[in-house]
């Protein structure tokens, strides 16, 4: 899609609305009454404002923000799409802990959005480099938001500007003051499946090849069996509408990715898939021992359930219905998983590109 939003440094440049949408997930989650499930970012209910909603307001996030907490859970495409950004934001958050006390002195944010970690974690940060990396438009509307609202530059955090489809990320990095010597944590969200499978390789090539021993990256990916399902759904992805032109094109082969994942110079892992039992265990279970989300996930069983009995679902077809069958197989389309650059040279070291 040609870029129509005005010239660089203009304020009126937009930035992506998925940025403003997941953020906003994390805002409405964030006030959860139950600190067992709540969103642990606190900073994004201040960040996104009523001119951040006007710019997704063709989701139900848009106004669910301004609804009574309980009332508007019951929106389903609220729910679930909350419920995703609890889970990611916490396992991405232990990570970042784990990564910082084994010795970390550089994180590296890649297309960051509205992240807020620098700021949520500024203490455990304090004597680290922070670099949080996206595309202009992007970058400077955070920028601007940041200092509206918290008025703070932080003197260990680094911008660095970006098109990861075109740009050269280990040059721009070496630009912001980057040091490969050091042992480096790498937050990749929300980014992998909206680019093309050479700039996905190229990125993790460029981790694996080019930063300290014990260095990871922690990321949140599609398999290409989600991908094909999301093709042929004209809604759009999970969490967003197809009109607003940023659709998820790249999903790693394999169920899980650890092969893949192993070829470009990562030492094994067990990816995580949303659909584990795991992740609800780990994340959802409320004070009460029910579950995130499950009195909206219970209202739909029944609704479906009342449709089939009256004779108005629509019937599967055999795709679906093969769909179905290939994602129970591979235990979910969507992952979460922490790679650990491989301390001892492998055959996908060999494929490796430098930027």
């Amino acid at each position: 899609m040609a870029d129509k939003s005005p010239p660089p440094g203009s304020p009126n440049r937009l930035p992506s609305r998925t940025s403003i949408l997941v953020a906003a997930a994390r805002a409405f989650g964030s006030r959860d009454p139950d600190a067992g499930v709540r969103n642990p970012d606190f900073l994004a209910d201040t960040l996104i404002g009523p001119d951040e909603l006007a710019l997704i307001n063709d989701h139900p996030l848009s106004t669910g923000l301004a609804q009574d907490y309980a009332e508007a859970s019951q929106n389903p495409a609220i729910a679930i799409l909350v419920s995703l950004m609890i889970f990611r934001t916490r396992f991405i958050d232990e990570a970042l802990k784990r990564a910082v006390e084994s010795g970390a002195a550089q994180i590296v944010i890649l297309g960051a959005g509205f992240d807020s970690r620098a700021y949520r974690f500024r203490d455990l940060l304090q004597h680290c480099r922070v670099m949080e990396v996206d595309a202009e438009p992007t970058q400077d509307y955070k920028k601007r938001r940041i200092q509206a609202v918290l008025g703070e530059v932080l003197p260990n955090l680094t911008y660095v500007s970006l098109d990861f489809a075109k740009d050269g990320i280990r040059d721009a990095l070496k630009a912001g003051g980057f040091r490969e010597g050091e042992r480096s944590f790498y937050i990749w969200e929300g980014v992998s499946m909206y680019l093309p499978e050479k700039s996905v390789r190229k990125m993790l090539q460029m981790v694996a090849s080019h930063s300290a021993p014990g260095s990871s990256i922690v990321l949140d990916y599609a398999n290409s069996l989600g991908i094909e399902i999301i093709k042929q759904n004209s809604q759009g992805s999970m969490t967003m509408p197809a009109s607003w032109g940023e659709p998820w094109i790249f999903g790693v082969p394999g169920s899980n990715g650890d092969e893949f994942f192993q070829g470009l110079g990562f030492d094994p892992v067990v990816p995580l898939s949303m659909n584990n039992p795991e992740v609800f265990k780990r994340y959802a279970i409320r004070s009460d021992g029910t579950t995130y989300a499950a009195h909206v996930v219970e209202k739909m069983r029944i609704e479906a359930l009342a449709r089939a009995r009256a004779g108005t679902a629509l019937p599967l077809s055999a795709g679906v219905l093969e769909a179905q069958k290939a994602i129970a197989i591979a235990g979910g389309i969507y992952w979460l998983a922490e790679l650990t650059v491989s301390a001892s040279p492998n055959d996908g070291q060999s494929q490796r590109m430098t930027d």
